[in-house]
């Protein structure tokens, strides 16, 4: 099995063998840390993923966001691997989209362009001190980071965390980690 492949699995069992206190805690610290951070005070639309069941829980930090008027926006999937990203103002604007994540409604939602996104959330499972990451293997974000300019930051329980991780020509490194001892870089 290839590195890339194995350290998926790894942290795919890591994220899915977690007690369900040690990933409330976990997520409390990240969404403290974050809600605290010049990153997100600064940044009046946000980019983020609807995560699964497993995942870092995104709807705190939607609900967060509407509590102080910031605008969200969440991606669709789209042809060639892409997403495009649409404006939500209430969880009835979602349905069940590719792989079981929640995906913006089209016709329901305003798009939002990528040079609106101020803050643009990026999942993984696992992460490096350099900000490269390892998701799902889609290629879904790398492909939009070649095309997005603002601030990225991906959210990781120190657990997700490597030195460093293979990295392949199409990779690309998020600006900032916050983990749940806080900012990395």
């Amino acid at each position: 099995m290839e590195e890339k492949e194995k350290l998926r699995q790894e942290g795919l069992r890591l994220l899915k063998e977690m007690t369900e206190t040690d990933k409330l805690y976990i997520e409390h610290r990240l969404a403290e840390h974050l809600f605290a951070s010049s990153l997100w005070k600064d940044a009046n639309s946000i980019g983020l993923t609807m995560a699964l069941p497993h995942e870092w829980d995104t709807t705190k930090i939607i609900q967060q966001a509407w509590l102080e008027q910031k605008r969200i926006c969440v991606p669709r999937t789209i042809a060639n691997r892409a997403m495009q990203f649409y404006y939500i103002e209430s969880y009835n604007q979602l349905s069940d989209g590719a792989f079981r994540i929640k995906e913006p409604i089209a016709d329901r939602c305003e798009p939002a362009s990528k040079d609106e996104i101020e803050l643009l959330i990026v999942p993984g499972l696992v992460f490096d001190m350099s900000g490269y990451r390892i998701g799902y293997g889609g290629g879904y974000y790398d492909r939009y980071l070649s095309v997005f300019h603002n601030k990225t930051l991906s959210l990781a329980g120190r657990q997700q965390i490597k030195q460093s991780l293979p990295v392949d020509p199409l990779d690309l490194p998020v600006d900032h980690l916050l983990t749940d001892d806080g900012f990395l870089f």
